[in-house]
């Protein structure tokens, strides 16, 4: 089922905690160092949910919409669907969006079309991307130092 931006900022409200520096952030969709990127990522939700863009960012999968990028491409138009999706995104954010909600959710719908090679763990990989396609989860990685590194001697 397709989110509108509404429904992504109200979810960002739900008692997670988030500080910046030593500050305690309580809204992090009014908050400045936030807010921006928060409502950017609301608009781009607010253009998927848009019936007129429906045959471009999103598809038909049992009955429910589903965003473009967990379409698993079978074929050359797939990807031609993929890639006309990605391209909208991008244009709405000038390409300058790094980890727009399509980025790692791409990642996980390829290797949801072989979660085989994940082994036992392949059943957890299908159920992710099951939930994450079907709840329209906006879902990233960060990318953090080792623990070591923080160690100034080390």
């Amino acid at each position: 089922m397709l989110r509108t931006g509404q429904e992504h900022l109200e979810r960002l409200n739900d008692g997670r905690i988030v500080y910046i520096g030593d500050e305690r952030v309580d809204d992090v969709t009014k908050h400045p160092a936030f807010k921006n990127a928060a409502h950017s990522i609301a608009a781009i939700y607010d253009m998927k949910a848009d019936p007129a863009n429906a045959e471009t960012l999103s598809f038909a999968d049992n009955g429910e919409r589903c965003s473009m990028y967990f379409l698993q491409a079978r074929s050359q138009q797939d990807l031609r669907r993929r890639t006309r999706a990605h391209r909208t995104i991008a244009d709405l954010t000038y390409g300058l969006f790094g980890r727009s909600p399509d980025h790692f959710a791409s990642s996980v719908t390829a290797m949801a079309m072989d979660p085989s090679v994940f082994g036992a763990y392949a059943g957890n990989l299908a159920d992710y991307y099951r939930h994450i396609c079907r709840s329209d989860a906006y879902v990233a990685y960060a990318v953090l130092p080792p623990q070591a590194a923080r160690d100034p001697t080390f």
